[in-house]
């Protein structure tokens, strides 16, 4: 009874609008899921248990910073990085200890993805800190994971990484003359995208009849279909 009414009051509709830059989040994502993303392609709805999963991290988030104020140590939070960059995107939370400051970037893991996070952060997540380091010219970060089901705490000490970052941005500059000038589907991943994956991305990816079609541009003229029903599955944030 409540269980199906939940999930109803849970499930949204999943709508991309056409943008012209990128999200820090998709940093170590394949290209054509960026591709099919800024273009605003439809992706299925959001079902109800995903949307509780994405809940219970925004409020792991909230819970922390929180934190992080009662201990008097934040410098700022949710801080946009500088418009008329290559991205756009909005940093957690900057911390002052020791007389430094920190980026902090603050995730919510799986428990097998926590266990897998033992001796560093996931390959995305650094790369995202880095990008917040870069912008906002500040040396050092920290990953801060939570483990979704105990609720127990890891973090990792980032320090910037110059050549790395040098790495994302020509990544990034290139799929940005592909996608936004040249109005191309990027080609299927190489080995220097999948080199940041942490994951087969294809699994949970709904844009895969789009792309196992190689559709580069929707049909304006035709109809919109009926959502369909969607049906609860693994997913993404399963892994997280």
């Amino acid at each position: 009874m409540l269980i199906d009414r939940l999930d109803q009051y849970f499930l949204r509709e999943e709508r991309d609008r056409p943008r012209d830059y990128f999200y820090v989040s998709e940093v170590g994502k394949c290209p054509r899921q960026i591709y099919y993303a800024v273009r605003g392609f439809p992706r299925p709805p959001l079902d109800g248990l995903t949307a509780r999963k994405l809940a219970v991290g925004d409020d792991a988030h909230r819970r922390l910073v929180q934190a992080l104020y009662g201990m008097g140590i934040v410098v700022a939070a949710e801080v946009p990085i500088p418009p008329g960059n290559l991205f756009h995107g909005r940093c957690d939370v900057i911390v002052s200890l020791d007389g430094k400051n920190y980026v902090v970037e603050i995730k919510t893991a799986h428990p097998y993805t926590f266990e897998q996070m033992a001796s560093g952060p996931r390959r995305d997540h650094y790369l995202q800190l880095q990008l917040y380091l870069h912008y906002f010219g500040i040396p050092q970060g920290i990953v801060l994971a939570e483990n979704k089901a105990t609720q127990e705490l890891r973090e990792f000490v980032v320090p910037y990484d110059k050549a790395e970052v040098g790495r994302v941005l020509g990544q990034f500059e290139r799929l940005r003359e592909l996608i936004f000038i040249r109005g191309e589907l990027p080609p299927l991943p190489g080995s220097e995208e999948k080199r940041d994956w942490e994951f087969d991305q294809c699994r949970y990816c709904p844009y895969v009849p789009f792309c196992s079609e190689n559709v580069a541009a929707l049909d304006r003229t035709a109809p919109e279909p009926a959502p369909a029903e969607r049906v609860p599955r693994e997913t993404l944030f399963d892994l997280d």
